[in-house]
């Protein structure tokens, strides 16, 4: 058996902090404790001063989306994703072809093991058409099933037809599955956007009133109102404001099994940022207000956001430039696999969120929702040895000159941040070293949700 030791490293978990080392064999975690016996053909990495979180779950990513600069396969994205100290990956299922059905989800996962640097799982997704087929995929290991309630811009269709919404997640509560949604009402869209553009509306400013935050809420409204009817499990991802989460937290006190997943740019930037840096920072659904920024980093610390997922899409730079005279014009959608655990490591130094809260956040609790726990997810007997090893004190500053994904641009430029991650160990295999991965992909492994 291959043993590797973790030595001298401070291991924090959702509900303690110790000092402790860690013995893995053949990539599962072995033993845990002090001064372990181990063999002397053993690779010990001493990680003396530096944090070992579990292994980073990515549970809301975008790698090869039609219209976004990526490679045709999973190799850049999960090369920037264990730069960033991701260890797991889930991907949504807006890739080329769109998974809708069984062979097309097994398909994809073989094309990850081929080409993956991280270990992945995936989402499936839903359309009008492929109702009937959405327990084969469930069966065959998906996460979860991902619902726009708007249109696409890709060829997967949104489910803007309240009875097909409806239908949906009738057919999903079913069988016990989870439905993951893009909280968008179609109409408000479509009716916000004709009267911008009735009143010639190129400014900045025009995305975010587009999007506004009525059009997420309604949707999110209506969605937990279905699913207290079918008694389905629902996620909202990407919630941008406090009051989407209260929507999702007042569902839940009366019964409906939901929660709510948010992202670092929801954390960091604002509404504000996007009328200064125009379609460089435009995203669906967009950045609040200040104070929804600020109340979310607090709902993020107190347990009432469960989730973070980068909602990385790395998009080519020149459909971003598309919208330099009319941000309509431009291609929404952010990199953020490799900047998503500095950028929350950074709110811990400054005291708005505990290191063992990033614990559960990032790890423990995608790993539960998804049905990839215990093997992933935490640092315990038997579990994938996966492990994010950070510096949680050291400084440094974002430029998108030093970032691996090849998109070559950062929503984040020129942010001085607290927090490195320093190595990414993927069932005990350094994968990536001071922010360059060094195995080439190909040693993924598919986890499929248990």
């Amino acid at each position: 058996m291959s043993s590797v030791l973790i030595r001298g490293g401070l291991i924090v978990s959702p509900r303690q902090s110790i000092r402790a080392d860690i013995l893995v064999k053949d990539g599962v975690i072995a033993a845990i404790g002090r001064d372990l016996p181990v063999s002397p053909a053993a690779r010990i990495i001493d990680v003396g001063g530096l944090t070992v979180l579990p292994g980073i779950i990515d549970p809301h990513s975008h790698l090869w989306e039609s219209g976004f600069m990526s490679d045709p396969d999973f190799a850049d994205s999960t090369a920037s994703a264990v730069a960033g100290g991701i260890t797991t990956i889930i991907d949504m299922p807006l890739t080329v072809p769109e998974v809708l059905d069984a062979e097309t989800f097994n398909e994809k996962a073989r094309l990850g093991e081929r080409t993956s640097h991280t270990d992945f799982a995936l989402h499936a997704g839903v359309s009008p058409d492929n109702l009937p087929g959405l327990a084969a995929m469930w069966q065959e290991g998906c996460t979860a099933f991902k619902i726009f309630t708007c249109e696409t811009g890709c060829p997967m269709a949104g489910l803007t037809n309240d009875y097909d919404l409806s239908e949906a997640i009738r057919v999903i509560g079913s069988f016990n599955g989870l439905a993951t949604f893009h909280a968008e009402n179609d109409d408000l869209l479509n009716g916000n956007l004709a009267r911008i553009r009735r009143d010639n509306r190129t400014d900045n400013m025009a995305f975010v009133e587009w999007r506004n935050e009525t059009v997420e809420l309604e949707a999110i409204n209506r969605i937990l109102f279905l699913a207290s009817r079918f008694g389905t499990r629902v996620n909202i991802v990407h919630v941008t404001s406090p009051a989407g989460v209260a929507l999702v937290e007042r569902a839940r006190a009366d019964g409906v099994i939901a929660t709510a997943e948010t992202c670092p740019h929801y954390l960091y930037l604002t509404s504000e940022d996007i009328a200064v840096q125009g379609a460089w920072l435009s995203c669906a659904p967009p950045m609040r207000g200040q104070d929804a920024r600020d109340g979310m980093r607090s709902l993020m610390a107190d347990g009432s956001i469960l989730t973070v997922g980068s909602d990385h899409g790395p998009v080519d730079p020149a459909l971003k430039r598309r919208g330099s005279n009319n941000i309509l014009d431009g291609q929404p959608g952010l990199p953020g696999n490799e900047t998503m655990v500095p950028l929350l490591l950074n709110l811990a130094a400054s005291g708005s969120v505990s290191l063992n809260r990033l614990a559960e956040v990032t790890a423990e609790a995608p790993a539960i929702l998804y049905g990839l726990f215990p093997r992933k997810g935490v640092i315990a007997v038997g579990s994938d040895a996966d492990f994010t090893i950070v510096d949680p004190e050291y400084n440094w500053t974002i430029k998108a000159e030093n970032l691996v994904g090849k998109s070559g641009w950062t929503p984040y430029e020129d942010l001085r941040v607290s927090g490195k991650v320093e190595l990414s160990i993927i069932r005990g295999r350094v994968a990536a070293e001071d922010g360059r991965p060094v195995q080439e992909p190909g040693s993924a492994a598919f986890v499929r949700r248990h």
